[in-house]
């Protein structure tokens, strides 16, 4: 891996933690300071369960709900979306999801939001009726509380590697 790709990769992800804390701040702010009670594990893994199965719906009040409006999008593939553009993807029919399911989630809490991750199986149905195409993601999902409510400001899915093949006999 050469060194400046390295270098894009960390700059990225401190972009991404400084973005994260200001926007919890910003969100307390606009909130006038009021915390609310933190939620469960379970609370955070039903809100990223609501997200995938309006995904797969198609429906885009639900997904903008759930999407703040600065949220960004990260697909396994690198590409990057906006919030308008991820909810035009599904509404178009560009993008169709005909899975979209984490399994084994695990919750990691920061002041004023939550890390969502897990290994996540994504089916992608594919044009002209060919079989879905079926993608194992490392996905990981940041919420941050706002006055709405949770949203997410970061959804990034990272693809994991086949199992190595097994040796021959």
């Amino acid at each position: 891996m050469n060194l400046r790709r390295i270098s894009i990769g960390i700059a990225a992800i401190t972009a991404l933690f400084v973005f994260v804390a200001g926007s919890a701040r910003l969100s307390r702010a606009q909130d006038g300071g009021a915390m609310r009670p933190k939620p469960t594990e379970a609370q955070m893994l039903d809100l990223q369960k609501q997200f995938e199965d309006a995904s797969i719906a198609a429906d885009a009040a639900k997904v903008s709900a759930l999407m703040s409006d600065d949220a960004i999008f990260v697909h396994g593939s690198g590409a990057v979306q906006t919030k308008a553009e991820y909810i035009a993807s599904l509404t178009s029919g560009q993008l169709k999801l005909s899975t979209y399911q984490m399994d084994g989630g695990k919750v990691e809490f920061f002041r004023g939001g939550a890390v969502v991750s897990g290994p996540t199986q994504i089916s992608l149905v594919a044009p002209g009726g060919a079989p879905p195409r079926t993608l194992r993601l490392l996905i990981s999902t940041v919420w941050v509380e706002k006055a709405s409510g949770w949203q997410v400001v970061l959804n990034q899915g990272t693809p994991i590697a086949p199992p190595p093949a097994a040796p021959a006999h």
